[in-house]
């Protein structure tokens, strides 16, 4: 298993900084989030995730980075979907307790994953956030998925099909209000709207 911070592809230095700021966070009384990232693989999650925590001193917690660590320690199957799942929350509450926001970098399609993230967000008194990217073409996604450098644990192909009955299927937080960005490009979507939902 590797470490946090490896996890987090931080170095020793951006941790030390982060932690700093957790704990001036919860000395001034400022109010974290937990922001749960959401979309197809290849909408660009994980580059808007990066992009709001280098502006908000937050950690990312990339369940596909952990996944991957497990399966080459030899777990696999329905325990590494379990485990990773338990391990992504755990390290998210690790963060919370000691003041310091987290991102939740993972497709929602399940209840259960916002049900966490609120009781979390309950328990450390944190905000909860919610952003779903959408690419409206398949053209985009297949192209994407196809050449980005991937994990083992992550997709190489898709098809239209799957794509499709995908569109809808991100589960939301009930009375909360979310926010969906088109990432086609980065041509339609402004940092400063993500930023504004954020209250930053």
């Amino acid at each position: 298993m590797r470490s946090v911070v490896e996890l987090s592809k931080y170095d020793q230095s951006e941790i030390y900084m982060i932690i700093i700021r957790g704990i001036y966070n919860l000395l001034e009384g400022i109010i974290m989030f937990l922001l749960q990232m959401a979309g197809f693989p290849g909408s660009g999650k994980s580059t808007i995730a990066r992009l709001i925590a280098k502006n908000t001193n937050s950690i990312v917690i990339d369940r596909d980075i952990i996944k991957n660590s497990m399966l080459s320690s030899g777990i696999e199957g329905q325990l590494l979907a379990d485990a990773s799942y338990i391990v992504t929350f755990d390290l998210a509450a690790y963060y919370l307790e000691q003041g310091i926001s987290v991102i939740i970098d993972t497709p929602c399609y399940y209840k259960e994953t916002v049900d966490k993230g609120l009781e979390l967000c309950k328990e450390y008194k944190s905000v909860y956030k919610y952003i779903e990217c959408k690419v409206d073409s398949y053209e985009e996604i297949e192209r994407r998925i196809k050449y980005r450098k991937h994990l083992a644990t992550q997709i190489s192909e898709t098809t239209r099909d799957i794509y499709n009955n995908s569109l809808n299927k991100s589960v939301k937080p009930i009375d909360i209000h979310s926010l969906e960005i088109n990432t086609t490009s980065d041509k339609h979507y402004d940092m400063n709207v993500i930023l504004s939902y954020m209250n930053l």
